[in-house]
């Protein structure tokens, strides 16, 4: 790396920490005013604050790091704007793609590291952070707590459909066990209804069950079969698939996403909102390598020093656009009106690729 490459690398370093910082802190003073009187009333030990805003500051960070790159490349180039250290690189005969090095590069990395927070670490201390606030801020007196939840579906493989009125993850049971079995064309063949199902530890055992064979139109086929305890070798699924199902919509990385996709895919059920989530944990950390190289034809560009205010705000304008179009490409992909890919790499891409026509603005 040149010796210029490595000081503008360095100016944008810091920014982007203390941005970091400063943000992550706001966003925990604002969480701490709306939960304020719940620690007063509960009398909340102070340790028990510390570690629940410890264990939510990764959530936190994936949330604000584009604004906050966003804010440090701003200072970074208004400031060598104002100081005129823009004239002096162009003078000394290099160009915008020379000068933008740096800020691709610290981008992308930090792209990579947003990546591997929201997907390996998040999914762990978001799940805490709720059972903190829910034991120790909120008091809340929580089937969860107990670790017992209701109502809980689950896609398994080789067509197979889960339904558990009331699931204790301790106790790996269930109450009220539903197997639907569909053919081929995702019609229900048959029917298992257990009162209990209990996981053995290599197979579910379920206690009075009744199957129903059923036609193609869903009209009971002879007479029900009743069993005391019956075993099925092809339910596989272990109590932490389940547990998975239940914790779905708290985070779940991408890998066992993927998976449950593939599973929704296998039982023939439509995965549009999933297939979109799944796509827009690649794509949402590059966003802060977008607004990053997005500021460059604004700022970038030398001029008089009381321009520069309004080139940030020209930037800002673009930046907000941005996220407004990536909001409303989102949504549609949620509703199935656009394709999963394009709803969430469309904004990176229009915007991102679109700066490069522009950079002959700051070589000005």
């Amino acid at each position: 790396m040149k010796i210029l490459d490595r000081y503008l690398a360095k100016q944008l370093l810091f920014p982007i920490f203390f941005c970091c910082v400063t943000l992550i802190l706001l966003v925990f003073v604002a969480d701490i005013f709306d939960y304020l009187d719940a620690m007063i009333r509960n009398k909340t030990a102070f340790h028990h604050i510390l570690l629940y805003y410890l264990v939510l500051t990764p959530q936190t960070f994936i949330s604000i790091i584009p604004w906050a790159c966003l804010l440090a490349t701003i200072y970074v180039l208004s400031t060598f704007n104002y100081h005129n250290e823009l004239i002096a690189m162009k003078v000394a005969g290099l160009e915008i793609t020379s000068m933008i090095r740096p800020i691709i590069f610290v981008g992308f990395v930090v792209g990579v590291i947003s990546f591997l927070v929201s997907d390996q670490i998040v999914p762990n201390t978001s799940r805490k952070a709720e059972q903190l606030l829910n034991e120790w801020i909120e008091k809340k007196q929580t089937d969860e707590k107990r670790g017992v939840f209701a109502n809980v579906t689950y896609y398994g493989g080789k067509n197979r459909l889960y339904y558990g009125r009331v699931f204790h993850a301790k106790e790996e049971r269930f109450e009220d066990f539903i197997v639907l079995w569909l053919d081929a064309k995702r019609n229900v063949k048959k029917k298992t209804v257990a009162r209990e199902a209990k996981w053995m530890g290599s197979h579910w055992e379920l206690r009075q069950a009744t199957d129903y064979a059923l036609e193609q139109k869903g009209d009971m086929l002879g007479e029900p079969t009743f069993q005391a305890v019956i075993v099925y070798p092809e339910i596989n699924e272990t109590p932490n698939d389940f547990l998975k199902a239940v914790n779905e919509g708290i985070a779940i990385s991408y890998r066992d996403l993927k998976e449950y996709i593939a599973k929704l895919r296998e039982n023939g059920i439509k995965a549009d909102a999933e297939l979109v989530t799944l796509h827009q944990k690649l794509a949402f950390p590059w966003q802060s390598l977008v607004v990053m190289f997005l500021t460059v034809p604004f700022l970038a560009k030398t001029t008089r020093r009381r321009m520069i205010a309004l080139n940030v705000l020209t930037c800002l304008a673009f930046v907000f656009l941005f996220h407004i179009t990536g909001a409303i490409l989102l949504a549609l992909g949620k509703a199935g009106k656009l394709f999963p890919i394009l709803s969430t790499w469309s904004p990176n891409f229009m915007f991102g690729f679109g700066t490069f026509f522009f950079l002959d603005r700051a070589n000005e």
